[in-house]
C-alpha cells in the first residue's frame, strides 16, 4: 500500500480548510484515510486490500506467461522429442530426466511454481476481501482440494505403469493390457474437490464484491 505522502496530506488539509461544507470535508477525510494507489507489487504480492473481478481475471495473464516460459525452458533444456523417444521405447525416462539440464529445469520450475502459487494466493485473498470474507477461506478453496486429490495422486504410479505397458505393447505389436480400476475413494474425493473448485470459481471470478466499504477496505469500483 502506497500511503499519501506529506505534501498530498497538506493539500487535502488546505482544501478542507477552504471549503466549509461538511460533505466535502467528509469526502476528503475518507480519501485521506483510505488514500492509496494499488501498484503492481501490491496487486501481485500483498494480502491486504480489495480487488474487483476484472483484476482477478487479469491475473490469468500472469499464469499464461508463466506457462509459456515453462514450455520454452522445457523445449530448450530437455526437448519434447526426448519425451516422445522415451514413450516409444527408444530411450528411458530415467535417462531423459537425470541429465544436468533436466535438474536445472526442475529447479527453475519449482521456483516459478512457488512464485505463481504465491501470486495466486495473494490475488485471491484480496478478491475474498472484496467479497467480505477472510483470507482463511483460501484453506477451503486451495488447500482442501489438494488434500482431497491425494488418493488420486497415490493412484498415479499405477496409471504411469499402465501407460508404459501400453507403449511397450505398441512397440512390440502385442495386445495392450487392460487399464487399472481406479479406487472408489479416489473417484469420490476427486469429485468433491471438483465441486469445491467450481464453488471457488463462482466466488472469485463471478460474484460481485461488497457494495461500498467493508472491513477490508474501500470498494475498488467506487
Amino acid at each position: 500500500m502506497t500511503l499519501i505522502n506529506g505534501p498530498a496530506l497538506l493539500t487535502h488539509r488546505n482544501m478542507a480548510s477552504r471549503f466549509s461544507g461538511p460533505g466535502v470535508r467528509a469526502i476528503l477525510e475518507t480519501n485521506q484515510c483510505w488514500g492509496h494507489v494499488m501498484g503492481l507489487g501490491q496487486y501481485l504480492f500483498s494480502f491486504s486490500g480489495r480487488i474487483n473481478r476484472a483484476k482477478q481475471w487479469a491475473v490469468l495473464l500472469v499464469f499464461i506467461a508463466n506457462g509459456i516460459i515453462v514450455s520454452f525452458l522445457f523445449a530448450s533444456m530437455i526437448g519434447f522429442a526426448a519425451i516422445v523417444a522415451a514413450a516409444q521405447g527408444k530411450t528411458t525416462f530415467e535417462a531423459v530426466f537425470t541429465t544436468p539440464q533436466a535438474h536445472l529445469f526442475g529447479l527453475i520450475f519449482c521456483v516459478l511454481y512457488i512464485l505463481g502459487l504465491y501470486i495466486a494466493l495473494a490475488v485471491s485473498a484480496k478478491r475474498l476481501h472484496d467479497r467480505n470474507k477472510s483470507a482463511w477461506w483460501l484453506l477451503i478453496f486451495f488447500a482442501l482440494p489438494f488434500v482431497l486429490q491425494i488418493p488420486a495422486m497415490m493412484f498415479m504410479p499405477a496409471m504411469l505403469a499402465h501407460f508404459s505397458a501400453v507403449m511397450e505393447a505398441v512397440r512390440t505389436h502385442t495386445q495392450p493390457p487392460l487399464p487399472p480400476v481406479e479406487p472408489p475413494l479416489a473417484v469420490i474425493t476427486r469429485g468433491i474437490a471438483t465441486l469445491i473448485a467450481l464453488w471457488a470459481f463462482i466466488e472469485l471470478y463471478c460474484l460481485r464484491g461488497t457494495a461500498g466499504d467493508n472491513r477490508f477496505g474501500p470498494d475498488p469500483l467506487a
